[in-house]
């Protein structure tokens, strides 16, 4: 099955109300963007709103994962729940910067029969969010971005400073022998 499918089912969901506000991001955010690159699951930044929260913090996706089930889509892998073939893992947003992400998320229309809409994360926060991981992968998501020059270094250079990843910024300049092309100092 394809990942289309898997998106179309979360745009519903969506739709259905079930997800308050979503983001396609990681890895399949960066395909509306740059060259493909190889992903075993598709990420949901989800914002909180009509989750349950436990005393002890932890966060219970129960209405995606009913609504989920009601559709046919129990089974679980190591990663998430598997949609159309595909592992979905549903990441709730942790931070001003997920916030933030999520809020301005671009709205992608999907061609083909029938067609639909899906939300995904801008470039500028794709790069934010890998650099703030900082993992080897995201680090090369980075590099992606700016060989591909497929991302607004104004716009970059904006959310780096509003989210305090100046540091991780320099890191990634310092491992990948780039210069500071955002002018961070």
């Amino acid at each position: 099955m394809s990942m289309r499918k898997s998106i179309e089912v979360i745009a519903h969901l969506h739709s259905r109300g079930v997800i308050a506000n979503y983001a396609i991001t990681g890895a399949v955010a960066a395909l509306a963007y740059i060259e493909p690159a190889l992903t075993q699951d598709l990420d949901i930044l989800v914002s909180l709103d009509g989750f349950e929260s436990r005393q002890s913090g932890l966060l219970l996706l129960t209405p995606i994962e009913q609504a989920l089930a009601d559709m046919g889509y129990s089974e679980r892998s190591d990663v998430g729940v598997i949609i159309e073939s595909w592992p979905v893992q549903f990441i709730p947003v942790a931070s001003l910067l997920d916030q933030e992400a999520l809020e301005l998320a671009a709205v992608i229309q999907f061609g083909g029969e029938p067609s639909f809409a899906a939300r995904v994360l801008r470039a500028e926060h794709v790069v934010a969010k890998a650099l703030s991981l900082g993992r080897l992968k995201d680090l090369s998501r980075v590099e992606a971005f700016l060989d591909q020059s497929a991302i607004d270094l104004g716009a970059l250079r904006s959310v780096v400073l509003r989210h305090g990843l100046e540091q991780a910024w320099r890191n990634f300049c310092v491992k990948s022998g780039r210069a500071d092309i955002l002018e961070l100092g």
